[in-house]
């Protein structure tokens, strides 16, 4: 499919979600591209279908998260047990790092081809947002620069996935060049880049951002980053309104609404902690100021983020916040992913072909027994069957009102949780080890974690362990942990295929580049 085409069908189906007639779409799915960019609807139908393919089966919504790149990170069992052997053949090729057969190649191709597709229809909004007059938009620049800064950020977090996937961490000390940043649209390949070069590319776009959705979302409509309308804003609630708004919509549409499934304020200071802690030592102090921003502002001071309260997630299954979704500053949208996870994980006599690796060593480290801790007691299950295996809860469908607007169709992208962590690791590597507990702490007493870490820790590379370990537990089947360990540059983690062994992840953290290395 070429790309006009491939944008027009999404700006079709973005239509057949919101039955608005904004655009007449050619039964071909073809459309001019001068047509497109010719009214402020026509931005955002291209925009929002950038969001819909971010939600897709293809990159977020299944290879990214909880399919694909959780089995590198070696959170499914590939051993020869019978309950390994039921695994998915694509996560077992893909923990042992099989990326050539014919299980995985497709999956790795389906990635690059999406990401720089995706891409090449951002570098369109771009390319055409300032030929057309503020005044075509219906709030004017302001919206104008909303759909640029949301643009950019995109673009810079697409091109980072693509860059920590297929390319050296600066952990590795990487020499060569790697991969194109693309900034326009075109058919060619484009120059491939140092590590180094790519990474200030997408912190740049990041920067560029930054003053578009600060002015958005604090400015111009914070009233769809919180609680707005009730009189004493609750964290649970403040988080609704980012992702269900649809019964408080004011008079700006939705289009300004619902900005936890969009790249807003908040999220952009997330990506852009993460961001400087992937490029190195030199930019912590980037990261930290981001972190901290989010932290002092947002989650001390105005509480617009914060964390699952326990009822919510020790309650019936119906009604389980299992995903722990209060503290995600953005997430991908995929209407069927519950249904279409629950029909992949099922197998024939209550097995289940994605069982999860380690996780009795995983919630017992000292090993004096399983600590309690609500990720372990309610967002994982183990089967009826004589053999049990354990296996996640996070994308269990449920019919709760409130579970089945949010959590059904979200998977997570940024969580405050991996602020905290960050926050934790760099008061470890400037020898606060006790500032450091304290942020890690925050995270495990909002998932109800049981065992003290005030006796058992007291050096920075004690700290460090807990961090790993902890957000292991967080960033289960959420695809988040493989850039974490590939971030440290860790050698060996627990090995999902030999039980009480370890994986050595050096050579699976590159993925093979396609054959034609082309983005179309």
């Amino acid at each position: 499919m070429t790309n006009m085409k491939r944008l027009a069908a999404i700006s079709a189906s973005l239509l057949t979600l919101a039955s608005c007639g904004w655009l007449d779409v050619s039964p071909e799915n073809t459309i001019d591209e001068k047509e497109l960019f010719s009214t402020g609807y026509g931005f955002r139908n291209a925009l929002n279908g950038i969001y819909l393919e971010l939600g897709s089966p293809a990159v977020y919504g299944e290879n990214l998260s909880w399919g694909f790149l959780s089995a590198v990170a070696q959170e499914y069992l590939a051993d020869g047990s019978s309950i390994g052997q039921n695994t998915l053949a694509v996560c077992r090729d893909a923990s042992g790092f099989v990326y050539n057969s014919t299980n995985t190649q497709p999956v790795i191709e389906e990635i690059w081809q999406t990401q720089y597709s995706m891409i090449a229809n951002i570098n369109k909004i771009l390319e055409h947002i300032y030929d057309l007059d503020a005044s075509a938009f219906t709030y004017g620049e302001d919206e104008r620069d909303m759909i640029r800064g949301e643009a950019l950020a995109l673009r810079a977090m697409l091109h980072f996935d693509l860059l920590r996937l297929f390319a050296p961490s600066p952990a590795a000390s990487p020499s060569g060049t790697w991969l194109p940043y693309r900034e326009e649209f075109s058919h060619d390949v484009g120059e491939k880049l140092t590590v180094r070069q790519f990474l200030e590319k997408v912190i740049r776009d990041i920067t560029e951002a930054e003053p578009l959705l600060r002015s958005i979302d604090t400015e111009f409509h914070p009233e769809a980053m919180y609680a707005s309308m009730m009189s004493t804003p609750t964290v649970s609630m403040n988080a609704r309104y980012r992702f269900d708004s649809s019964t408080f919509i004011d008079d700006t549409g939705q289009f300004f609404w619902f900005r936890g499934w969009r790249l807003n304020y908040l999220a952009l200071l997330g990506l852009k902690a993460r961001v400087c802690m992937y490029a190195g030592q030199e930019y912590h102090s980037i990261a930290r100021a981001a972190a901290m921003e989010l932290y002092t502002t947002y989650y001390q001071d105005l509480q617009w983020v914060g964390f699952t309260p326990q009822d919510d997630i020790t309650c019936q299954i119906e009604s389980r916040h299992t995903k722990m979704t209060d503290d995600v500053l953005f997430g991908a949208y995929y209407r069927n992913l519950a249904t279409d996870f629950e029909s992949m994980i099922y197998g024939a006599d209550n097995s289940v072909k994605l069982p999860l690796a380690n996780i009795e060593s995983l919630f017992a480290s000292d090993n004096t027994g399983v600590y309690e801790d609500w990720r372990l007691d309610y967002a994982i299950a183990q089967t009826n069957t004589s053999e049990k295996a354990w296996y996640t809860l996070k994308y269990n469908s449920s019919s709760e009102a409130v579970v089945t607007s949010v959590e059904n169709p979200m998977v997570p992208l940024v969580r405050l949780s991996e602020v905290m962590y960050i926050l934790a690791e760099l008061s470890a590597e400037e020898g606060n080890v006790g500032q450091g507990i304290e942020y890690l702490e925050t995270v495990r007493r909002a998932r109800g974690a049981q065992r003290s870490l005030l006796t058992t820790v007291s050096t920075a590379e004690q700290l460090m362990e807990e961090i790993i370990l902890d957000a292991r537990k967080d960033f289960l089947c959420e695809g988040n942990m493989f850039y974490m360990y590939k971030r440290l540059n860790i050698r060996e983690v627990p090995s999902a295929s030999e039980s009480g062994a370890v994986k050595d992840m050096t050579a699976g953290y590159v993925l093979p580049v396609p054959a034609s290395e082309s983005p179309f």
